[in-house]
Order: C-alpha cells, then sequence, then structure tokens
C-alpha cells in the first residue's frame, strides 16, 4: 500500500513539475546528522598538503563531497572526532545516521556513506599531555640525530674532565718527584760534609805525632 501512495505522489509530482534537490542541501543535512553523533568534535574540509581546518556551522557542507547519479547518492565525510571515542562506532554510527536522514529529507537513495577521519580533538584540560590537531607523523631520523649529538658532547666533555684530571695529578707527581730529588741532593751534600770532617779529625793526630822531641 505504501508503495502505492508513493508511486501516485511521484506521478503527481511529474504532473505539476520537476523537484531538483542542491549537492549544497544534502551536504547540510548530512553535515548536521554526523555532527549531532556522540564523539564528533566537527566537520573539516581538507586543503592543500594534507591539512585539514576544522569548519564552522556556516561552512560545515565544506566537509562532505557529494556524488548523485539519478537518484542514487554517494557521501563522503571528512570529520574530527573527540579524544577518547571509538572510532569504528563512531563512524558506524555516522553512517547510520547520514543514511537514514539524508533519504528520510530528500528522497534519494543512499548507496554509500565513506568517513575519513581526519584528526582529534583533546579537551583543553589535557592540551599539555596531547596536541589538539590532526595526528602527524615524527621524524624518526631526526630524533635519532639529535640523541646521538647529545651522546657525542656528553662524551666530548667526559673525555676533556678526565684528561684535566690526569694532566693535574702527573703535576702533581712531577712535583714530588723534584722535591725527593731535592731531598736526596742535600742528604748527599750533608753526608759529603760529614764525610770530610771526620778525615780531618782522623789526619790531625799523625802530624802531632811526626813532631821531634825537644
Amino acid at each position: 500500500m505504501a508503495e502505492e501512495n508513493k508511486a501516485v505522489k511521484e506521478s503527481e509530482a511529474q504532473k505539476t513539475g520537476s523537484v531538483n534537490i542542491s549537492n549544497d542541501v544534502v551536504s547540510i543535512v548530512a553535515s548536521l546528522a554526523a555532527s549531532s553523533v556522540k564523539g564528533v568534535s566537527g566537520m573539516v574540509s581538507s586543503m592543500s598538503g594534507g591539512i585539514a581546518e576544522l569548519l564552522g556551522k556556516k561552512n560545515m557542507s565544506k566537509g562532505v563531497k557529494v556524488s548523485v547519479s539519478d537518484k542514487d547518492v554517494t557521501l563522503n565525510l571528512s570529520i574530527i572526532v573527540e579524544y577518547g571515542a571509538k572510532i569504528p562506532d563512531v563512524a558506524w554510527e555516522i553512517q547510520e545516521k547520514v543514511k537514514s536522514e539524508v533519504e528520510a529529507m530528500t528522497g534519494l537513495n543512499v548507496i554509500a556513506v565513506n568517513v575519513s577521519v581526519e584528526g582529534v580533538n583533546v579537551p583543553k584540560s589535557d592540551a599539555g599531555k596531547i596536541a589538539a590537531q590532526p595526528v602527524k607523523s615524527v621524524d624518526a631520523a631526526e630524533t635519532v640525530k639529535d640523541a646521538a649529538e647529545e651522546l657525542v658532547d656528553k662524551a666530548a666533555d667526559r673525555a676533556a674532565e678526565l684528561a684535566e684530571k690526569a694532566e693535574s695529578k702527573i703535576d702533581e707527581l712531577i712535583d714530588k718527584a723534584k722535591e725527593a730529588v731535592d731531598e736526596t741532593s742535600e742528604s748527599s751534600d750533608e753526608a759529603e760534609d760529614e764525610a770530610e770532617d771526620s778525615i780531618e779529625i782522623t789526619a790531625e793526630p799523625d802530624e802531632v805525632a811526626d813532631e821531634p822531641e825537644a
């Protein structure tokens, strides 16, 4: 019965004129439906260089690409999800809700709703921990290079410190060696003086004995 009523309505519409629905209208309906899903932060428009721009309410239709063939429509949506949301569940709910509302409001047959998650929105309280922007790739080569340079600098500083300590220790040992040599030299001079004094004392009695008697 419902199919007969639909056929009657379409027949009456053909008699009175045609109805054209703009792609922008379909885009707005799809955007509003997607944005009402829990876990969706907003719609985004992909720009040059892969950068995603979060859209305001007035430009939400830019986050949806519509492809219409007769009464069949394919929708491609780009979104930002809230941090902590289960992305597969959010995407599935978007597909179901967008399909349902677009078909209900436009009478078109939605054959596909493709969802592209462009980034994650982080609450301000967690902004210091996680960047509130689309995920960017980390340059591993730069990270390794920086770490290697830091290690080289630390090794060079440590080597300079050890060299300075070694030089100071060598100077200390040289000074001690010089002091030991000086002490040995002084002891040798004293021994030599004592030996000479002993020889002089020993020689004096002989000289007295050689003097003639009176």
